[in-house]
Order: C-alpha cells, then structure tokens, then sequence
C-alpha cells in the first residue's frame, strides 16, 4: 500500500465539508468517528496428511470480520439531501504460508444520502448511495491445492454467500455502495451515528462484502435545532401634536396644544373599520377610503417596522382559516404598499381563528368583528427577521 495513501484519503473526508461550511455556514457540517466491523471472508486451509488408517485430513481456519477505525464528514445541501464522504482504516489477520499475520485495508468515497423526515430534528434515518475505492495488502483465496498432497490432485475450494464461484480477488477495485443509517442527536451539536453498507464490485475481480459502523458525530453551523424564543411585540405611545386656533379681536393667536394619544389607539381605530365579508380575502369598498389614512400615519415613521395581522372567525377549519387569514393579511399589506408605504417597513402574517371571540354558532353580524386585520409595531429584530423570512 502506498504511503500516502492513507492521508490522502482521510484529507479529503475531513477538509471538503469543512471548506463548505467555512464558505457558507447557514449550512450544517457534519463531522464524526467510530468504529466499524468488515465482513470480509479470509479462508486458509493447512495441515493436510494422510492418517495411518488412509484417510485425508486438514484443519480449515476461516475468518469474517475485522474491525477498523471510521472517519466520516457530511455537508448538508437541502434539509432532506446530503453529501458525504466516508472512510475506513481496517486491521486484518490472515494466513500466509500457515502463519497468521496482520494486514491493513482503506475504504473510502463519497455518497448522497435521503433523509425522508424532514420535519425530524434530534432522529434521522437516512438512505445511502455511492462509490468508494478499496485497497488491501493481504491476499484472499476460494481455492487452492493441499500442502503435502502426495497426489498433487486434490484442491479445496470455499464460498460465501456474496462470492459465489469466487476464486481470488484483486488488491485494489472499485466497488459501489448502497446502506441505510440512523443519526440520533444527543444535542444540538453533539449525536450519536449508526450505518450498514453493502459493497458491490463493479468488476469480476473484486469481492463483494458488507460493512456496519458507529459512533459520535459532531454538527457545525446549520439552523439551530433548539426552539426559538419569540419576544413578545411591545407597543409605543406617540405624541401627535393638535393645533388650537383662538381667534381674538383685533389679533389672532395660534396656541399649540400637546396630547399624548395611544399610537396602537389610533393604528386600531382605523383598523377596526377594514373589514372583509364572509370567506373572502377582497378588501369591502368602504374600507378603501379607511387604508388612505392608515396609510398616511404609516408614512410618518419610515424608520419603524409593523407586522399586518389577519385574523378569521371561528367557522371553517383551523388549516383553511389559516390560509384565509394569510390572504387577508396579504391583502392589507399590498393596498398599503400600492399606497407608498415602503415595502421593508411591513410583515405580514395569518392566525386562522385562534384569537375568535365569537364561537362558530353565533350570528353573521356579530361574527364579523372576528374577520379583521390589525397592525402592530415590532421593535425586536431579531423577532422581525424571523418574520420577514418565514412569510
């Protein structure tokens, strides 16, 4: 086995993810390593001899497994898709010229695996796919002759059940990869890794064989598995200054009176009169003229962010009533927007029916106080990013 060989493999299964994420880390790298079992048969016959009586004896030692040390590194393209590259440093024992001896093998390639539970954050089963490059410096034999058959006609031939009519199998080959697995995370960093892969020879020469792993993996970068925290939206008070005209004989004065109003009051008392009929998202004709003054107020403070809220009343099902919502909402933030609001200044977001006063049996009159929309200011940024990327 060349020297570096060996290096050069685990080089490539531990930078390439790490170059991916040093390159954009909103992407989780997956790092890990353990311990792996290789099902590979090594067969040796010896002590061949006739006994006094005639008969022909021989011991057979066989050997399945041997145990080696696994790296592994995965680069997360979609939630449900990664890339990854696997290695394994394997420590063999076998016969040459009846004496047992230890030899060295290295498994290595890359894979795409299909991780089906998207919506799973801490258990992850996964299907996997791939090519590797296998290289030993220990012989396997199916067959061969008896030492000391005084004949020099008799042979011994072994199988397995993936190596049938095998005879030998080459030093180096290529075989392809096909194995399931399961990563479990501890936390949001640190997890466990289970696999099984079987190999398939793409050659006559090579073996086909199997081997199970396990072991810690490590996470870098990604989207948080822990759940985020939402602030709640706090409310401001504004001062909107009223002007008192006094006129008096012969001079006219102009007094400046200061009130402190409830800037949510005055955003909620205008919102109460947009109003939309029953299942229907289309903004009624006698709300249009109640969005000019929203929108006038909204003009003043550019530099504040507002999310638009929809809300439904308690008919209809809770998915449906979310969708409703959301067009309501949606609604609400295009007529603002159409009106020269900017765009980067509003949200906008659906609640179905959870916040309905009015139970589903009530009459149609009074259900129409739940069928709104209401504005509110968000002053948190990280809460508004959050909403800004999850309309």
């Amino acid at each position: 086995m060349k020297n570096n060989l060996i290096p050069m493999a685990l080089a490539i299964i531990l930078l390439c993810p790490v170059r991916a994420y040093s390159q954009n880390n909103s992407h989780a790298v997956e790092i890990g390593i353990g311990g792996s079992a290789i099902n590979h048969t090594r067969t040796m016959v010896t002590d061949f001899h006739q006994t006094p009586g005639g008969d022909y004896v021989f011991t057979l030692e066989e050997k399945q497994l041997y145990g080696g040390t696994s790296l592994y590194s995965a680069y997360e393209i979609k939630k449900w898709l990664y890339a990854d590259v696997q290695g394994t440093l394997g420590i063999a024992r076998y016969y040459d010229s009846g004496k047992l001896k230890n030899g060295l093998s290295i498994l290595a390639g890359p894979g795409i695996q299909f991780r089906p539970l998207v919506k799973s954050e801490w258990v992850q089963p996964y299907l996997r796919f791939g090519v590797s490059y296998y290289r030993k410096n220990f012989p396997t034999f199916y067959f061969g002759r008896f030492d000391g058959d005084v004949t020099k006609e008799a042979i011994w031939k072994a199988e397995d059940a993936w190596n049938k009519g095998m005879t030998f199998d080459t030093e180096s080959y290529i075989p392809l990869t096909a194995g399931i697995g399961l990563v479990g995370w501890l936390g949001d960093k640190v997890g466990v890794r289970i696999g099984g892969d079987y190999m398939r020879s793409l050659g006559s020469k090579g073996a086909n064989f199997a081997i199970g792993t396990a072991g810690l993996v490590f996470r870098l970068g990604g989207k948080s598995k822990k759940p985020q925290e939402i602030q709640p939206i706090e409310r401001i008070v504004e001062k909107i200054v009223e002007k008192e005209v006094v006129k008096e004989v012969p001079v006219e004065t102009i007094k400046e009176v200061y009130k402190e109003v409830p800037f949510e009051k005055t955003l909620a008392e205008l919102m109460d009169n947009v109003t939309f009929d029953f299942d229907k998202a289309d903004i009624t004709k006698e709300s249009e003229t109640v969005l000019d003054e929203v929108a006038d107020v909204l003009k003043k403070f550019t530099d504040r962010k507002f999310m638009i809220c929809g809300h439904t009343d308690a008919k209809g099902s809770d998915s449906y009533n979310v969708r409703l919502s959301e067009a309501r909402a949606k609604a609400v933030y295009e007529a603002l927007v159409k009106r020269g609001v900017p765009s980067s200044m509003l949200s906008h977001k659906g609640f179905g029916k959870r916040m309905a006063l009015v139970p589903a049996g009530a009459d149609e009159n009074t259900r129409r106080g739940d069928r709104k929309v209401v504005i509110e200011q968000v002053t948190w940024d990280p809460l508004w990013n959050y909403l800004k990327h999850n309309n």
